[in-house]
């Protein structure tokens, strides 16, 4: 069985897709001898399909345990960079988002370059952390004086002072908030934080499940002078969804703007909105 032995080979331990890892792979080996091909690519899996490459690629195929083996033996893995490809093989295959958390916490765990590392693993804590937004908003409060345990009383549910604390530090490494050392004040920057979509597709879930929960427990913990829930079933067109959806992203935009104007922040809401299907397409 060929060795994918030389310099400047891919490493694994930096990737969170192993389909991309492999289509690098696969070019380095061609790069090194243009007479390398996609059945070569197949045999190294020990698979007889001269199109194992590209069907992985196009998620026509799924990394079996044998092929994964042949490929760790292939690549001259060691224990560590097997371990690495098998987790994410199965962050890949994952079906339910809590079996995708679990993988990717171990993913991230192992994976190499420090200071990237550091980078994602805040990333996910910001963007899985229901409650870091609103640390984000309540510190800019002019009432604020610096103490963590001001904002962890005032975030319902109540935070740990804690979690507070450790909030306003991941929130200044990622750059969303600034300290003015002339007023003394903190202030929002527009950074927008930019991250893989694998991890974004893992922590976008766990967020919007505890604001969903959170939405739920509204009803009981506000008077319903304090908030406004309410939906409706409808049945519709195609063509009326499209409105719908248009109607949407309109008052979206109205309600950032409002949200941008110049003002003393008196509460922090949550403002969502959503429309999902209750049924299978009826046409098709």
């Amino acid at each position: 069985m060929a060795r994918a032995d030389g310099e400047m080979k891919p490493n694994i331990l930096t990737y969170l897709d192993y389909r991309l890892y492999l289509s690098d792979v696969f070019e380095h080996l061609k790069q090194k001898d243009p007479r390398f091909s996609y059945r070569a690519f197949g045999r190294m899996a020990d698979s007889p399909s001269p199109n194992f490459l590209q069907f992985l690629k196009q998620r026509k195929l799924h990394l079996s345990q044998h092929s994964l083996d042949a490929l760790a033996a292939s690549l001259g893995f060691n224990a560590r960079e097997k371990r690495y490809l098998e987790t994410l093989v199965q962050f890949d295959h994952a079906k339910t988002h809590e079996e995708k958390d679990r993988y990717f916490r171990q993913v991230v765990s192992t994976r190499e370059y420090g200071k990237f590392k550091q980078l994602q693993e805040s990333q996910y804590r910001y963007l899985s952390h229901w409650y870091m937004p609103v640390i984000r908003e309540l510190i800019t409060s002019t009432a604020y004086s610096g103490d963590p345990a001001w904002i962890a009383e005032r975030i319902v549910p109540q935070i740990s002072v804690s979690k507070a604390r450790k909030g306003v530090v991941l929130l200044e490494k990622l750059g969303l908030i600034r300290h003015d050392e002339e007023t003394g004040r903190w202030e929002q920057n527009d950074r927008v934080v930019r991250t893989p979509s694998e991890v974004i597709a893992v922590a976008v879930v766990k967020y919007y499940r505890s604001i969903f929960a959170l939405a739920s427990d509204s009803m009981e913990r506000f008077h319903h002078t304090q908030r406004d829930v309410r939906g409706v079933t409808v049945g519709v067109s195609a063509e009326t969804y499209r409105r719908i959806k248009t109607r949407m992203e309109s008052f979206w935009n109205e309600i950032m703007a409002m949200a941008s104007e110049p003002q003393e922040v008196g509460r922090v809401y949550h403002v969502g909105l959503q429309v999902f299907p209750l049924s299978e397409d009826i046409k098709e």
